[in-house]
């Protein structure tokens, strides 16, 4: 059988080099290849244009397509969904990943062109879809899988179970895709666009699946079992991307590296026992870090980490659920000050539930304070942080619809625009993404105290949307943007 895997293309539709290879993707590829399948992979976000996409899709002769997309592309991989079934009307196509995930009966009964929604980790329930294929009357039989059956009526399978071992599987199949394409040069090292303009190959991999922790806004969150992958077997990987591809700048793309020490100790050792001169970068909760640990990961090739921290009030840190305080992350901050890494990401968010002036003010203060410990290596332009943004599947979904932050005919997968899109501190990017905002803190009211009381602390870009705001606000009421 002919599988085709596609990944979905940015919100502009615009061709996209920064960026990572799709580890989820490359995973569905290989069991589907072990199994004696052929498999293609087609790298929208490298091609952009859907009609583009479609037509490298039908080239493929595909009796079944797979792809997924993110919240904040879904519009885009709908068109392109859509186009690939005009260009290939008889394939089966499967789509998977969070955002449909979650939102797996509204995609099949806003998008007839979509067969099935696998929910979950996706490469049994792939494996035996294709095993199935092509009568559909045993599509019943899948656990993990909702589907339109011969009525049009949506049958939701028995949840997957969650797969115990993740070393039994084969090593993605990486090579489906144009890997010397990415660049992902803003996640890179040292200056910004360096990685772009000495344009080393870049690619990721995940050392462990799941997290166990509840953050209200995230997904992720909803898969707590935490496995590993042995870092033999990992650094297999790296060695095979190294040798076939040249990739000497990779991204660890697990929810929290540090997750086990142990295993992130054992990872790092494997690296620097096989000699691999590799720069390398990943995300953690800041909280119980080691120092001697970090030491390790910096000597094995580690040069950037990134911490969610989202806010620096306790009681917002408490509301959403993330399981430390800010003296942790404080504490934190300064060992990581001292270790010596390139560069230190801050993620914050502003907005959040239970958000109010006050705890904006901290927030703000929290942040400066953890630049002066970092240094040279705080990356964040601005002590500003997003606004916060609602997913499908999440705690703050069901917050937001309580507090109306959704229309009560809101779907996941058709055309919206969020109301407030022309506020100065709403990415152009996110526009069609629904955004948080509490009662007693409207959105409106967020961005007039940021102007008044930490312009200072604004980016200039930044600062360019506040001036350009009052023109934003008269463009979405004449429906111009």
């Amino acid at each position: 059988m002919n599988v085709c895997l596609v990944t979905s293309p940015r919100f502009s539709c615009k061709p996209v080099r920064k960026a990572l290879p799709p580890p989820g993707l490359a995973s569905l590829g290989a069991v589907a290849r072990q199994a004696g399948h052929a498999v293609f992979g087609v790298d929208g976000l490298l091609i952009g244009n859907p009609k583009t996409i479609a037509r490298r899709v039908a080239a493929c002769e595909p009796h079944v397509v797979g792809t997924n997309t993110s919240t904040i592309d879904r519009l885009a991989g709908i068109r392109t969904i859509r186009r690939i079934r005009r260009a290939v009307p008889k394939a089966f196509i499967v789509v998977g990943g969070s955002h449909f995930a979650h939102s797996a009966a509204d995609a099949l009964q806003s998008i007839p062109e979509i067969d099935a929604v696998a929910v979950g980790e996706g490469e049994r329930t792939f494996l035996e879809l294709l095993e199935h294929l092509p009568p559909r009357d045993a599509l019943g039989q899948i656990d993990g899988l909702v589907y339109r059956d011969e009525d049009g009526r949506i049958i939701r399978n028995a949840p997957r179970r969650v797969m115990r071992d993740i070393n039994g599987l084969p090593m993605p199949a990486w090579d489906l895709f144009e890997i010397g394409e990415y660049r992902f040069s803003s996640h890179g090292v040292g200056k910004l666009g360096e990685i772009e303009h000495n344009r080393p190959p870049v690619s990721c991999i995940m050392t462990t699946r799941g997290c166990p922790q509840s953050c209200v806004f995230c997904a992720n969150s909803l898969n707590k079992r935490m496995r590993f992958l042995d870092p033999v077997l990992a650094v297999d990987q790296i060695e095979w991307l190294h040798k076939e591809f040249g990739v000497t700048a990779l991204n660890v793309y697990d929810d929290d590296f540090l997750t086990s020490k142990r295993h992130a100790g054992a990872f790092c050792e494997e690296l620097l026992r096989r000699n691999q001169r590799l720069t390398w970068w990943c995300g953690a909760r800041p909280v119980g870090l080691d120092r001697e640990l970090l030491k390790l990961m910096r000597r094995s090739g580690c040069v950037r980490i990134s911490f969610g921290v989202e806010s620096g009030a306790d009681s917002v840190l408490k509301t959403i659920r993330k399981n430390f305080t800010c003296d942790q992350i404080y504490e934190a901050m300064e060992i990581v000050g001292k270790i010596g890494f390139e560069k230190v990401d801050i993620f914050l968010i502003l907005g959040l539930p239970g958000e109010t002036i006050d705890t904006i003010d901290e927030t703000v203060a929290f942040a400066n304070s953890l630049k002066g410990l970092l240094g040279d290596a705080w990356q964040r332009e601005s002590l500003i942080g997003q606004l916060p943004l609602i997913y499908p599947g999440t705690e703050m979904e069901q917050m937001g619809r309580r507090q109306g932050c959704l229309p009560e005919d809101f779907s996941w997968n058709k055309p919206y625009l969020e109301p407030d899109r022309h506020l100065p501190l709403v990415n152009h990017r996110y526009n069609t993404v629904p955004h948080f905002q509490n009662r007693h803190l409207p959105l409106s009211e967020l961005c007039a105290h940021v102007k008044k009381h930490h312009w200072s602390e604004l980016s200039p870009g930044r600062k360019r949307r506040y001036r350009a705001a009052p023109l934003r606000k008269v463009k979405v009421a004449l429906h111009l943007g």
